[in-house]
Formats: C-alpha cells, structure tokens, sequence
C-alpha cells in the first residue's frame, strides 16, 4: 500500500512537471526568424572572407555638413550593392558627451519607423555647443576631454577613443546593413518553347549576382514567413537592420534585460558559446522559462554594458522593433556584438563612461529616472490569485489585524470581474464592490485591481463596444478587427499606436459619470490603484500580421 501510495505522488509529480514544462515549440528561434537567418547568414560570410570582407557603405564625401555653433555633422551614405539608394547619417555630441548616431533611408519608397526615441527619451537631447567637428581627407573628428570620435569615410566606421584606446568601434566588423524599401518583383512566367526539326532551343544562361557575395545567392522571407499557424505576409518587404558593435577593450558585458542568464553575459557565438541562439529582444509571457536560455522575457531594453579595469562604457539602441543579439569573445579582453533588427532607423547612443556611475547617469538623462513611489507603496502587499468575493476581502484584512500583522495594500486579479470584462464586477461575488473599497480605505489601506489591455468581444461590454465604434481595436491586414484568445476567450486588442486611444483609456478609470456621455468605471473611487498586466504583446495570442 505504502509503494503504491509513493508511487502515485511520483507519478502525479512528473505529470505536474511535464505541465510546467517549457514548450519550445510555442517560441521563435532564429533560424525559425527570416531576418534574423539573414543577419547570422551575413555574418558567416564576414567571417569566412576573413580580411577580404569589407563593408559596402561609405560617406559620400561630397555631402557632408558640419552645423555651425553645434556638435552636430550631417553626411550622405552610399551603398555599393544599391548606388542608387540613398543613406543620411546623423552623428550629434551632446553636452554630457554622450555621442548619438542616427542612419535612415532618404527618399525611399516608404518612411521606416523612426518614432521608438519619442517613446524611450523624456525629452531631446542637449547638443554640446563647444565641441567641434573638424573634416580631414579620409575622417571626420570630434575632440572632447579624453574622448575623441573618428567617422571614417570609407569603409564607413566609427569609433570612440579615451586617450588613444579604442572604447566603442560601430560597423568594425563590416556587418552595418539596411535593407532599403523596395518594390516586390513580378513572379517570372516560366518559359517553355517546343523545339521544332531543325531548330535548337535556346538555353537562357543564369544572371549572376553581383551582390550575392554580400547578401547570399538566394532571397530569404523577404515578402511572406510563417511560424506555426501565423504567416506573416510583409507587404513592405525587407527592412531589417543589420549593425555590429564592438568593445576591443572590454572583456564583459552586461544588460540587453530581460533574459535568464548570467549577469555578464555568456557568448551565442564565437568558439565555445553557452547558447546556439543569439539573445532575443522582444516582449513574452514566459511562465515556464528556464533558467539558463537567451529566449526573451517580460522586458526589453535595448541597452548594453561593457566592463573592464580601466573604463566601463555603454551603447542604447533605440530601435523598438524584435531584435536579436549575438555576443562573442575574440579574447578575454574583448566583445563583439552583433545586433539584427526588424525593422527601424539606426538610432545609437554609445555612452562614454568612463566609470559606472557615469554610465548610469548618462542614461539616466536619457531615460528618466525611476519615479518615486508614494508612501503607501513601500509597505507590505497582499496580492493572491484570487480573492474571490467582497466577505472574502474583508476576512483577509480582518485576520491581518487580529493577527497584528502590518498590511498596507489588497491586490484584486482578474476574477473580481463578471466574464473577465474588466472594469466590470463580478455582482455575485462582489455585490458592494464601491463599499468594499471604502472598508478598506477607512483602514488606511489602498486597493490595487488589474485591468489588461485585451477586451473581451462582447456587446454587453461597454469598454469594447466603445472601443469598435470608434476604431480603437487592432485590426488585421485586411482592415477588420482582429479577434484573439485570451482570458476572456475571443478578445480584441486596444491599438494604443492610435493616439484616439490614450485619452479614451484613460477615461475608462474615472470613478464618476462622463460630461461626455462615455462609459467609465463609476463602481470606483479615487482609492483604488491599477495593475496594468499583460502588456507585453504575447505572440501566442497576437499574430504579426496585423495593421493599425
């Protein structure tokens, strides 16, 4: 009895286990990844070309402009696999020293994305109004305090020095690549000729590629991929970024959050890498990720460290796009980078350092720093899923103070609401949801209830009827709105890149009617605080082929 009894809690275990288990086959690797296959594929022949390979791009030295009175030079890029294509570079040197390099297609067949900076920065940046670009025959210069920035013209590269030591080398390795706009080419009739006596047929003779040394022999998902179910169909075609990075001085690097690894980061390629994928940048809801893996998690932060006993220095890539990195080690005193994305302009921000606290600081300037959080935030929270009625909320404050226990906030998930329609209560399980709030507040306490940004697809649901009306929702590449699964079930997706969205959100939580006749959260008050979850854009539920 005893065995039997043992072996049923072993067997439930594993079956358990093999419920949590990671399910790789739900996650994109990069070979799974066109771009990505394209940028590695790049890379490997960079590497077997060895010192023959060179970079196609190159400043056009006959356009270049240096602002007068500002740290600010302007040349024009030229592509020898695409001369007819059009290239603008940007460099700017701010007032902490900070160097921003900015690269985008000029006068192609679409604008790329170029907004992922008015999302990440709080304001422009201050350009340095002391520093001075000098234009030399084969470079343009930049000197400031210990640092100096060399722009060398052909092949196009640039380069941070402190005191003559190389720090940050962008485009060393020759792998800089911005796949430019274009049209889809027609599909090629097969031609077929019945050979008559006498007559030879002709053999039509291959076209040679000029450019295959560069971007190999064959296209690769340049205009339609598929993983799992979802096909993606890129009615744009190619416009993946290709860009190397390189710390030949600085043997460890750490950041490109949010990932389940080392703190310095272990290589992806190279000899001897830890993992055979590059580190992936692009927002999921990983529940069962393991603990040793470059797959992406909750975050992504486009910002990467570089340590050694002399300097530290940084770089933030403000592409807001999937991106891949790979890492690698030509020596220990080394680290070269690799970064493959979508989508995007080149907008780089290589932060000199030279110290930690500088680095922080610098990026700080950028970003922000962290909001302080009030007061009641610091003590102790309650959150479990999930409380499931109004009794239920106020015996779990009731105990805490009989037990003397401090508390300070009740956390609500999801189930408070009817359907999982939220803002919406649940009136069985909570049939005084606005006098629960107030029992609670007359404690001094807080209540946080989540709110996720997916609406359950239900005429009976205010939030989402508005929503459609409006043209609010996501919507499909044939213009419909997209219709997912989560929580709900059949859900659709608020399209915040809609700025109609951001004032109709955030209507949604006023605890009072609407002058305007909307729909808010009446059953409310000003006590209660928000839990905005699922974010991230999980691509389970969330096809890329969709438009906005």
């Amino acid at each position: 009895m005893w065995a039997r009894t043992l072996l049923g809690f072993v067997t439930l275990a594993l079956v358990a286990q093999e419920g949590l288990a990671f399910k790789p086959h739900d996650f994109k690797t990069c070979s799974q990844s066109g771009f990505c296959r394209r940028g590695r594929a790049l890379a490997q022949r960079a590497q077997d070309a060895k010192s023959s390979w060179t970079s196609p791009y190159a400043i056009d030295t006959s356009n270049i402009t240096v602002e007068d009175g500002k740290a600010v030079v302007k040349a024009g890029v030229k592509s020898s696999l695409y001369p007819d294509i059009n290239f603008g570079l940007e460099l700017r040197i701010q007032d902490d020293g900070v160097v921003r390099v900015r690269m985008d297609e000029v006068g192609g067949l679409l604008k790329r994305y170029d907004e992922a900076a008015s999302w990440a920065l709080i304001s422009e940046p201050k350009i340095s109004q002391s520093v001075k670009w000098t234009k030399g025959t084969k470079d343009l210069r930049a000197t400031y305090g210990d640092n100096e920035v060399v722009v060398q013209y052909e092949p196009l590269q640039i380069t941070l020095n402190r005191n003559g030591k190389q720090q940050v080398v962008v485009n060393g390795k020759g792998l800089l690549h911005m796949e430019h706009f274009r049209k889809k080419p027609e599909p090629v009739a097969a031609e077929s000729a019945e050979a008559t006596e006498g007559e030879t047929q002709a053999v039509l003779s291959e076209t040679v590629n000029p450019r295959a040394w560069f971007e190999g022999e064959s296209e690769d998902a340049l205009w339609e991929e598929s993983f799992s179910s979802w096909t993606d169909s890129k009615p744009k075609g190619p416009e993946s970024l290709s860009l190397d990075i390189t710390f030949p001085n600085h043997g460890v690097a750490y950041g490109i959050p949010q990932h389940a690894t080392n703190l310095a980061l272990p290589s992806t390629t190279g000899s001897n890498p830890k993992y055979t994928d590059p580190y992936r940048l692009y927002n999921l809801d990983v529940f069962e990720h393991l603990d040793s893996s470059p797959l992406g998690l909750y975050g992504s932060i486009p910002l990467m460290h570089a340590h050694s006993e002399d300097s530290t220095v940084a770089v933030f890539h403000v592409v807001g796009s999937e991106t891949w990195i790979d890492v690698s080690h030509e020596s220990d005193k080394s680290t070269e980078t690799h970064w493959i994305s979508e989508s995007g302009i080149l907008d780089l921000f290589i932060l000199p350092g030279p110290t930690p606290q500088d680095v922080f600081g610098q990026y700080a300037r950028l970003t922000g720093t962290p909001v302080l959080p009030a007061q009641f935030a610091l003590g102790y929270h309650q959150c479990r899923w999930n409380y499931v009625s109004s009794e239920d909320i106020r015996t779990v404050q009731r105990r805490f103070d009989e037990e003397n226990i401090p508390v300070d906030v009740l956390w609500l998930d999801i189930e408070y609401s009817v359907d999982h329609k939220y803002f919406m209560w649940n009136d069985k399980h909570f049939p005084d949801p606005v006098e629960m709030i107030n029992d609670v507040a007359a404690t001094g306490r807080k209540m946080v209830v989540i709110v996720d940004p997916h609406l359950k697809r239900d005429d009976d649901y205010p939030a989402y009827t508005e929503a459609r009306d409006r043209g609010l929702l996501v919507k499909t590449r044939y213009n419909n709105d997209y219709e997912g699964w989560c929580w709900p079930g059949s859900s659709a997706w608020v399209d915040f890149f809609n700025p109609g969205a951001w004032d109709w959100w955030k209507q949604l939580y006023k605890p009072h009617k609407l002058a305007n006749g909307g729909w808010s959260w009446t059953q409310s008050t000003e006590d209660v605080h928000i839990w905005n979850d699922m974010n991230e854009v999980c691509p389970i539920t969330l096809s890329k082929d969709l438009s906005s």
